[in-house]
This record gives structure tokens, sequence and C-alpha cells, in this order.
């Protein structure tokens, strides 16, 4: 009754965004497009000051952790688990939110932790943006006793807990116990328009031979490996470059790798780019290989752009966008000699190139920031009742 009684003193119920992140990925554009979208509602966001710049130009009230002595999004130690769940506490108690929405593992632990140590009375509701068991595989190693039980922890606690494939619905109900009525699946979407009309800004390198490209964050979750080897192979059968947009750990690795391989001449790392649209635009082919996935925005993102794109059959989400051989191709974890020949197959058959990018815009037309903002009204609101 006291949510009821709050959201009748204002106009619209309030979320309050809790995103315990440092660096800019899918779940945080996914963030951007969720809070510039859902004005239903009233929206406050609580992240850390290195990507608190990102959303700047979103008309809403923001908030740094840091400013709650909150340093450390990645640690599970208990002090740590305190500390997060205190300065959602006292934003909390201030903003008076109707929904506290907990972005990624680490924002569910501390939303569902604050929420039980402080009483809150917002309804906590969870995103779980990746297929956890998929992660572990590929760290290789099983999740521990202490994660495996902060996992069922954050899952039986939650009001509510959104997910953006069946592929992670299915983990997170076979292997940590959640309950099936729980879990609601929203895609999700994005700016069409916008990823479109970004597209035409020029870029910094002229383009004299075909580009293999793909966008992602450089870390474990993508096999730079097995691109460069496919890489290799398309490069000694026609003259061509892979761009990598991004940035991360990895980036000294693939650089040694590139010489390994005698294709370092021909690999163009771009770094971050704040306008990836502009490059993937001008791509011929777009790969993303990925170990593991929760979804796989830049899937999207270049189908809309009419650029043919490749992807591992990873857990979870490139199955449930792309239709192999239809309107783009998914091959094995691993399989560098089945990504060149996709590549290939893509550089040398117009008519092929041209089914698949046009068959890839249709599809992605399914995957709107306005669906999502929908699944994500309908589903919040449908709770305050």
């Amino acid at each position: 009754m006291d949510n009821l009684k709050s959201i009748s003193l204002r106009n619209k119920p309030k979320v309050l965004f809790i995103l315990p992140a440092s660096e800019i990925g899918g779940a945080e554009t996914k963030t951007f497009n969720l809070l510039h979208s859902l004005q239903s509602f009233d929206r406050v966001l609580v992240t850390h000051s290195s990507i608190q710049n990102y959303y700047s130009k979103l008309d809403i009230k923001k908030y740094t952790f840091e400013n709650f002595n909150c340093m450390f999004p990645h640690i599970f130690s208990p002090n740590n688990i305190f500390t997060y769940a205190k300065s959602i506490k006292k934003i909390s108690d201030y903003e008076k939110p109707d929904i506290i929405l907990g972005i990624m593992h680490f924002g569910a632990l501390f939303v569902i932790a604050a929420h039980d140590i402080f009483f809150l009375k917002a309804y906590s509701v969870i995103t779980i943006e990746g297929n956890i068991s998929a992660y572990f595989e590929t760290i290789h190693r099983p999740p521990s006793l202490k994660e495996k039980l902060l996992i069922k922890y954050c899952l039986a606690r939650a009001k509510g807990i959104i997910v953006p494939s069946e592929g992670v619905k299915g983990d997170l109900v076979n292997n940590y116990g959640a309950r099936e009525k729980k879990v609601k699946i929203i895609y999700n979407g994005i700016d069409i328009e916008k990823v479109k009309e970004s597209s035409h800004e020029e870029i910094p390198f002229k383009k004299d031979c075909p580009w293999i490209v793909t966008a992602c964050r450089l870390n474990f979750q993508k096999d730079f490996s097995t691109l460069l080897r496919a890489f290799r192979i398309v490069r000694d059968k026609i003259n061509s470059k892979l761009i990598i947009i991004g940035d991360g750990e990895l980036k000294e690795y693939i650089q040694k790798l590139s010489v390994e391989l005698n294709v370092d001449k021909d690999v163009v790392m771009t770094g971050f780019q704040e306008n990836p649209f502009a490059y993937i635009s001008k791509g011929d082919v777009f790969v993303l290989p990925s170990f593991y996935e929760g979804f796989g925005n830049v899937i999207v993102e270049a189908m809309a752009l009419g650029i043919p794109v490749i992807s591992t059959d990873c857990p979870s989400g490139p199955g449930e966008i792309i239709t192999d051989s239809q309107n783009g191709f998914l091959v094995p974890v691993g399989d560098f000699e089945g990504m060149a020949e996709k590549c290939l197959m893509l550089l040398n058959d117009h008519d092929l190139r041209k089914s698949i990018l046009q068959k890839g815009q249709q599809r992605a037309e399914n995957f709107s920031l306005h669906a999502m903002r929908d699944g994500f009204e309908h589903y919040m609101m449908g709770m305050l009742k």
C-alpha cells in the first residue's frame, strides 16, 4: 500500500537504475536506450563516474557510486557488497523509487542485498544480461559454492527477473533454480533510425579494399584467435582488411597474435568509438566471434545497416536472431575455417550477399527500441498495479 500511495502523490512512478559498470558495452547501451525511452516513468541513474559522461545527454537525475565510497563494482567481498547496498539505501531514502532495477549480475546482487539488509519498500527487479553457465565454461571452471549461492539468492529474492533471450532464461531456470514464471523475456531493442543516421558520419580511414568488421569489448568473451585465423585465410585469397572497433584488456594479445599470423599490416584497431556505426556501415561483412552472449545487440545493429552478419552459434542470443543461411550465417564456436568460408562466400557472391543483407534488414525491424520499451513499460506497470 505504501508503494501505491507514493505513486499517487506524483505524476509518474519512479525507477532507480543501478548500473555498477566501469566501461561501455552492450548492457550500458541498452540502459541508455531504456533511460531515454521510458517516458512513462521518472528515471534516476546510479553508475560509476568513468561512464557517467556517456549518459550526459539524458535529461534525468544521476548519481555516482564514488560519492558513496563505492569504488570496486566487481568484487564479491561482504564488505564491498554492504558498501554498495548502503549507497542504494541512502539514494532510495531520498528518491523514494517505486522500482529499483539492478542491471547485470553485480547490479542485481547489490540491489537484492540493499533490499534485504535495509528492508527497502521499492520492488526489486533485476536484469541478467548474459548466459552465466557459458561464462563459467569460457573461464574453464565451474562457479564456486559462494558464487552459486549468491546467484540463487538473487534469483529467489528478486520480485522480477528480466532477460534478453530464451537461452538466458533456460540457463537460469535449468541450472540456477529460477522460477520459470518469474523470468520475463524482453528482447533487446535498438534505435534503428539513430543507428542509420549515425552511420553517415565520416571516418578517418580510406577504404581501398573489402572490409571485415567487428565491434565489441576486447575481452575474454570474444574469440579473437578464431577471428584472426579466419581472417588470415580470407586475406590470403582476397586483398582485404580486418577492422576491429573497441578497446579492452586483450588489445596487446590481438596485436601480438596478428604479428604471429602475419596479418598485422591488414588489421586495423580503431579503439573505442562513441559512434561505431560510422565504421560498421563501411564494412562488407560483419563478424561477431563470441564464446557466449546474452543477446548480441551489435548483430541487429549491423543487420539494420545492411551489412551481412556472421556470428558464432554461441549461447545465447545469436541463434535467436539469425536464421542460418537466410538472414545471416552461424558457425560453431572455434571454427575458423567455417568462418573464413562464409566470409569468402559473401565477398565473392553478389547475389547471396544481397539476399542475406536484405533479409537481415527485415529481421532487424523485429528488435526495435519501441518493442523493448513497451515490454519493460508493460511489465513494470503491471507490477505496480
